[in-house]
Order: structure tokens, then C-alpha cells, then sequence
């Protein structure tokens, strides 16, 4: 606070600064400046005057909490120190939060309503973004809200603005599969054309590894006397360096008899090499699944993502009769949720289930298949 003499046209004038700051929440604060006040004493009253004001108004924004700005800064730090969550997970989090609630940075968190809420997600809706997508964002959001309150950043509120807002069924996407037909086709046709890319496929169809373990794996892991690869870590594209797996745990993958015979013929390939897939530039920048898309159409088959691969390892698995928990185990996953999925797509649940009807009289059933496979057709046709 500050009292200032000047002059102007031959006059002595006053200006009165003043600058509260909140005792509490350092970074709340008011100021109110005023210039042409005619003497001292006066501006004295107006200091007084002006001292009142922003009292007053960081009272106000004492009660309404800090601004959206500062309750996202303090829950990314907060977030930053989780380590149960990988680092690309929690700045992909931190960055969503800021693109998306851009608009209410400088806004009093607790001035933010499920209106503002419903207008973010309603303009991600805008731009494509899927339920799934909407909700991810709604979840931040409300996190958000409950760290602020539970933090006394946000006051005045009992409840996030996110609260209750229902963004209808989440529809659950049919994952990308390859029948065993086209499994084997995509493997031989990249042999055939000794395609640089053939053993990392091949070793992700035989082993369900994900793309990062794949890209990580080194002769250190494999166990020739056991038969099994130790499964202990990724490779992360977006920060170029080798972490823990997804979940964090290592596990095993048995090698089976044609993995043994692609393992020998790496070896021999990789000399004294550490890593047992080959150093691809494509890999390297992330790539795989734009290249393995390429390839399948130029083969004939459907465009299939790289992930792709790691289904069809499952998917296959669960076919020949291995049980659930056992392949949840090899591929690693942390619950069987994702796994019926792959149990759906495979339909093992409802294969055969239908034949215990044998409600249609046997006769009836007997002259259809006649009439639908033997010659019966073309009489049939005839009498039309």
C-alpha cells in the first residue's frame, strides 16, 4: 500500500495503491488504485476506503475457493507422485484436463456447473470423440472436483458438478480379429517375401507379448532349459526408454515348439546381439501398426492394427480348450473383464448350445436339407 506525490500542471496531486493478499491462500489477492486526489488527508480516507474494498473481495473469494487454474496445478502435482500410475498415463491425464477445461482456467472452481461441464463433453461429442472418450474426460473432471473439495480448495460445494450426468450405454467395440486362415496367410506370405517385420509378428502371434515387451525382449529372458521367456519389462516409444510392463508385474510365457524353432533362427541371425527381435526403424518411431496395416491389404486381408495380433494369440488359445486363467496369466492381464471379450469373439460360450432344441419333426428336417443341398433344388425352382 502506498500513498505517491506527483505533479500536474504546476499542481501537486495524490495516487493511492493498495495490494491485499489473502492470509490464507497467498495466491488469492485485490488491488485498487485511484490518482487525482487533491491532498494527503484525503488520500488517506481513500486508502482507508480502498483497504475495505479488496478485504471485502478476497473475503468473497476466500469463500468461493481458489480458481479452476490452481486446483488443476495442484492435482497434477499431486497425480505426479503417484507411482502406481505410468508417467505417459498421468501427463496424457494432465493434458486432457487443461485442453478441455481450457475456458474455465481464471473462473472460481466453485463457480463451475453441470452446465460447464455438459459443454465440454458435448463439444469432445463435436469432434468424434466416442462415449468411451466422454466419459474418460467426465471421470478427470469429477476427480478433479473431489480433490479440490477434499483439499479446501473448492468451498461452498457438497457435491462435483459431474455428479449425475449420464452420457447414455457405452458401446463396446467388437475387437479386430484374425481367423487362423488369415493368421497363417499373413505369416507366410511375410516369410515369402522376407519381410523384415515377419519375426515380430510371428513372435507376437506366438506369444501374445505387447508391442513394447516385444520391442524390449533380450536373450537374457529367454530360459532354453525351462522353455519360457521372462516377460519383465517395455519399451516406451514416447519417451524412448525401457520401463515395467503394463501392470507392473513380471510374468512367464511358455515356449512352445514352433516359438523354440523361430527363437533358433534369431539366434543365428543376431549373433552376439542383446535383443531377440531385430532393430526396426519403423518400430523404433512407433509405426508398427501403420505398417502392418499396409501389408495386410496388400495381401488381401483386412486392415488389422498391431495389438491385432495379441487377440489372436488369446483368441486361438481359447479355442483349443486353454483355460481362461491360465492364458490371463501369459498375456498378463490383471482381471478376467478383458478376457471375455476375447472369449465372446472366439464363441466358445454359445458354440453348439443349440442342439438340445430337436423340436422339428424329423421328417420335415430330413426334406429341407434335401431339398436346400440335393438335387431337389432346381425341381423346387421349377415349380415356382
Amino acid at each position: 500500500m502506498a500513498i505517491k506525490s506527483y505533479e500536474k500542471n504546476g499542481e501537486t496531486w495524490f495516487q493511492v495503491y493498495v495490494n491485499v493478499r489473502s492470509k490464507g491462500n497467498r495466491s488469492l489477492r485485490a488491488q485498487r488504485k485511484i490518482s487525482g486526489v487533491k491532498t494527503e488527508s484525503e488520500a488517506r480516507r481513500q486508502e482507508i476506503k480502498l483497504i475495505r474494498e479488496c478485504e471485502r473481495e478476497i473475503s468473497m473469494k476466500e469463500s468461493q475457493g481458489s480458481s479452476w487454474e490452481t486446483v488443476v496445478d495442484a492435482w497434477e502435482e499431486n497425480l505426479l507422485r503417484d507411482e502406481r500410475r505410468a508417467q505417459t498415463t498421468k501427463l496424457d491425464y494432465a493434458a486432457a484436463i487443461r485442453n478441455h477445461t481450457s475456458a474455465w482456467m481464471k473462473r472460481p472452481a466453485a463457480e463451475i456447473s453441470s452446465f460447464d461441464v455438459r459443454e465440454a463433453l458435448n463439444q469432445l461429442k463435436a469432434g468424434g470423440a466416442s462415449i468411451l472418450h466422454q466419459n474418460k474426460l467426465k471421470l478427470l473432471i469429477n476427480g478433479v472436483f473431489v480433490f479440490g473439495m477434499e483439499n479446501g480448495l473448492i468451498r461452498g460445494k457438497d457435491r462435483s458438478p459431474a455428479y449425475g450426468i449420464q452420457l447414455g450405454r457405452k458401446e463396446e467395440t467388437k475387437p479386430e480379429i484374425l481367423s487362423i486362415g488369415e493368421i497363417r496367410t499373413l505369416l507366410e506370405e511375410a516369410k515369402k517375401l522376407d519381410h523384415p517385420w515377419y519375426p515380430v509378428w510371428a513372435m507376437a502371434i506366438l506369444t501374445g507379448m505387447r508391442n513394447g515387451e516385444l520391442n524390449a525382449l533380450v536373450w537374457s529372458d529367454v530360459n532354453w532349459e525351462n522353455r519360457q521367456l521372462s516377460v519383465t519389462k517395455s519399451y516406451n516409444t514416447r519417451f524412448r526408454s525401457v520401463k515395467s510392463t503394463k501392470s507392473g508385474q513380471w510374468r512367464t510365457v511358455p515356449i512352445s515348439s514352433e516359438l523354440q524353432s523361430l527363437l533358433v533362427e534369431l539366434k543365428e541371425r543376431t549373433g552376439n546381439g542383446p535383443h531377440v527381435l531385430p532393430r526396426l526403424t519403423g518400430w523404433h518411431k512407433g509405426e508398427q501398426a501403420r505398417i502392418l496395416r499396409q501389408f495386410c491389404l496388400g495381401i488381401g486381408l483386412k486392415s488389422v492394427k498391431f495389438h491385432t495380433l495379441r487377440a489372436c494369440f488369446a483368441t486361438q488359445l481359447i479355442r483349443n480348450g486353454v483355460a481362461p486363467i491360465q492364458i490371463q496369466k501369459i498375456c498378463g492381464w490383471s482381471d478376467l473383464e478383458t478376457m471375455q471379450r476375447y472369449i465372446r469373439l472366439a464363441g466358445i460360450e454359445s458354440e453348439g448350445v443349440t442342439e438340445v432344441l430337436e423340436v422339428l419333426p424329423e421328417y420335415e428336417v430330413t426334406a429341407k436339407v434335401v431339398s436346400l443341398f440335393g438335387r431337389n433344388v432346381d425341381k423346387a425352382k421349377s415349380n415356382l
